[in-house]
């Protein structure tokens, strides 16, 4: 039996709607959307940062094996990180700083 995606945003509002009674409750699903909206937003944008360095990346010419042996990050991890986005804060630096680049904060 195949599952079913659940849209968690869609259900906490759905739960809300149900519990209008239960203030408690209802005010436990909002907090539950908004968690939800803010993973959502963050995934974008971390979806959004890989798509730049790997277009950096290509840009450049660099192959993943070039950027092994500038950052100590085996191909696999590079891929992965490409592909998935695994990979920890220490990979997305070292990835960058491979590719003589900064990630560096701007206000918005």
């Amino acid at each position: 039996m195949p599952f079913e995606k659940v849209d968690p945003i869609a259900e906490a509002i759905e739960l809300q709607d149900e519990f209008k009674d239960d203030s408690e409750t209802k005010e436990m699903f909002r907090q539950y959307e908004l968690a939800h909206r803010e993973n959502a937003r963050l995934e974008q944008e971390e979806a959004e940062l890989r798509a730049r360095l790997i277009n950096y990346r290509k840009k450049k010419n660099i192959t993943q094996k070039d950027l092994e042996s500038r950052t100590g990050l085996t191909q696999q991890a590079i891929s992965r990180f490409e592909t998935t986005g695994g990979g920890s804060i220490k990979t997305i630096l070292k990835y960058a700083e491979g590719l003589d680049c900064q990630l560096i904060p701007v206000e918005r």
